[in-house]
Parts: structure tokens; sequence; C-alpha cells
């Protein structure tokens, strides 16, 4: 009898957060990623977004992905990340079940990555305030660096929590998002939509 086939996501750990210089590494594992998701679920089409998107742009150095869902099969395809070894947000009140975030690491060449997978019903504003500032980050140097200030600034100032460094982010972004003109994403990120 053979032995179970070790998942190829790796538990999560949580670590305080420090902001860190961009890692080109980045969108090879967000790809290999939505692949290793695409052929577990068919159809399902995972999207690089967040900060490591972002070719130069320091951050947290967590690859986020973002996976819109019909909200019927949310269900089906968290079971899904699931049995790839993704793990449940401990924090339970930051993503409902509704819009689950699955986390994990992944191991690339030597270095382990830690991973977010955002699973957001297809029609929500959200999907688009997530594309649109993904977008918007690699079109303007100016958003890049004003963000990239505010991460250094929010960690400078003690703050090491991965929900509470989210939550003080979160104005400066509704405030983007406002001058983007995503106003339809707007509601939804205030309502605290948006990681």
């Amino acid at each position: 009898m053979q032995p179970a086939e070790r998942p190829p996501i790796l538990p999560y750990c949580r670590v305080p957060i420090v902001v860190r210089d961009a890692n080109a590494a980045a969108p090879a594992v967000a790809r290999k990623v939505a692949e290793m998701i695409a052929a577990k679920r068919p159809g399902a089409v995972a999207e690089h977004i967040g900060s490591s998107a972002v070719p130069g742009l320091a951050g947290k150095g967590t690859v986020d992905l973002l996976l819109p869902t019909p909200p019927e099969e949310i269900p089906a395809v968290t079971d899904d990340l699931l049995e790839l070894g993704f793990q449940r947000q401990q924090v339970a009140t930051a993503f409902p079940p509704t819009r689950p975030m699955l986390q994990g690491v992944i191991r690339h060449g030597d270095t382990s990555f830690r991973v977010h997978v955002h699973v957001v019903p297809a029609s929500s504003p959200e999907v688009t305030a997530l594309r649109g500032f993904r977008d918007a980050l690699l079109a303007d140097e100016g958003l890049r660096a004003e963000y990239e200030q505010l991460k250094r600034s929010i960690v400078g100032a003690g703050t090491v929590d991965s929900v509470a460094f989210s939550k003080a982010k979160h104005a400066w972004i509704v405030a983007a998002l406002e001058r983007l003109g995503l106003t339809d994403a707007v509601e939804e990120v205030k309502q605290g939509g948006l990681p």
C-alpha cells in the first residue's frame, strides 16, 4: 500500500508583518499555484493580485491570488483548495465562508512562499476593485511609491499583525479606489471586502 501523497501546499504559519523588497520569483509562484488550481478544478482561473503582482513593489512577501467564483460553487471550490493543502484562515472574522480566503505555503526553488487565495463571488464589485487596484499600481509609479510608503510607515509604527495591518491600509485604499473611479467597488470595500 502506497503512503498517502502529501498535498502540494504546505502548512501556513502566521508571522509578524515585515515589509520586504519585491521577489522577482513571485509571478512564477502565482502561475504555478494558478495551474495547480486549474488542474484540480477545470475552468477555475486564478489571477495574481496584490503587491507581489507589481514588479518592484515592496510588500509582505505574500503571493495573493483572486479566484472569481459563482457564489453557488464557493463551498465546492473551497473543498478543492483544502484538498490541495490550503487551510482556512485562523482569524475567522476576517473573511466569511461566502467569501473565503485560504492560505498555505509553497516551495519554489530554495524559498518558501506564503500564498493567499481569495475566493470572491464572481459578480462582486470586489473583483473589479482587486483587478483595478492591481492595474493602477502597475501603471502609476507615484501610486506605487505612495502605497509602499504607507506600508512601511504602518509597520514602522509598530503594527505587525496581518489583520491590523490590513485595517490600517483600509482608508487609504478606499480613497485610492475613489480617485481611480472604481466607485461601484468602493461600497464593497467600505464594508470590509478588500484584503
